[in-house]
Order: C-alpha cells, then structure tokens, then sequence
C-alpha cells in the first residue's frame, strides 16, 4: 500500500470519525467516480460509523452469488465514502461498489476476464484462489486483533508466501496486520 493511499484513507476516516476534516473531500473532486455516491444521499446518522468489512464483503459475496471477494478499499472520490470490493466469479474480475452510509450496492460490475490478469495480480490472485480462506476471515481476524475496523485489504507476496495485508482503523489510528492464508495455526502477524 502506498503512503499517498494510506494518508488518504487517513484522512478519510478522519472524517467520518467526525474529526472536522471538511476540506479534503474538495480536494479530491478531481478524481470523482462516475456512479459513486453523492454526500446529500448519505443518511446524516450513518455516516458517523464504518460497518465491519468482513459484514460488507460478505454482504458482496452472497449478493453475487458463488462469488469470492479478494479485495476491500474504502474511498471517497469526491463524494460520499464508498467501498470498493473486488471479486472472482465465473472467471471474471468483479467490482462492487457499497454506500458507507446506506450499506446498499450503487454498482456491481464486470472488470474483466481473469485470463486477462498478468505479472504480481495473476500470482496473487491464483495463490487466493487455491488458498482456503475467505477474505471474511482475515478481515475479521484483523479486525479482532487490531481492535477496529478494516477499512482496507487485499493480496500481496512477502517472501514468496501469499498474505493478506488489512489496515484497520482503532481509536483514529492506523494499523496494518498481514494475515498468512496458508497458516491455520499461526494466521496472524501484526505490523
């Protein structure tokens, strides 16, 4: 994960903590998604709350049924915080996009084909799938361990074993805590 996207979660879970951050949804209109969410359709007692992400992913995995998510992002763009969850099914790359405030599904869409996926995305994708973890598991140990919420996870390579980075917010903090798919006795190594 980048240190330009671990600030911007930052500040964007700043601001649903309520910390006053106002200004940083402006400076990010440049980058607005197409079908996100606008600030005025968030329902003014929710947006205080970040759901679980193993609640979300899993709230994707049984809308799409059959499907296996891989991939958690929290994001602004512009608007109202969404998250972003990307998913395998019938051999297609999948992205869902969830209202943080309403917890609904703006979108759900088909990337592109998994034969299509090359270099470090292929290797990680294919060591996930033979993996026999759901990504619900390592977000809800991360979750436990980090005493918080995820509000980001995805696959990565460490010293040629797959691992799933989650960073969870805990008391306005940030933490990153890597989760070994392959290890059932010891799944878990904080960061």
């Amino acid at each position: 994960m980048s240190a330009r996207s671990l600030s911007a979660q930052c500040v964007l879970v700043m601001l649903l903590l309520g910390q006053g951050l106002v200004g940083a949804w402006a400076a990010r209109e440049s980058e607005a998604l197409e079908r996100a969410p606008v600030a005025g359709d968030a329902a003014p007692e929710a947006v205080g709350s970040v759901p679980s992400g193993a609640d979300v992913v899993r709230m994707v995995e049984s809308g799409l049924g059959g499907a296996r998510a891989y991939d958690l992002a929290l994001n602004d763009q512009g608007g109202a915080p969404f998250f972003e969850i990307k998913s395998i099914k019938d051999g297609n790359i999948w992205s869902t996009v969830i209202d943080v405030a309403t917890r609904r599904v703006v979108s759900s869409t088909v990337v592109m084909p998994t034969a299509e996926l090359q270099g470090n995305d292929k290797r990680d994708i294919e060591a996930f799938q033979r993996s026999r973890m759901p990504l619900t598991e390592a977000i809800a140990i991360a979750e436990q361990v980090g005493a918080g919420r995820a509000i980001s996870a995805g696959l990565s390579t460490t010293e040629g074993k797959l691992i799933i980075a989650v960073v969870v917010v805990s008391n306005g903090a940030l933490k990153e805590i890597h989760v070994e798919p392959d290890k059932r006795s010891q799944r878990r190594r904080p960061r």
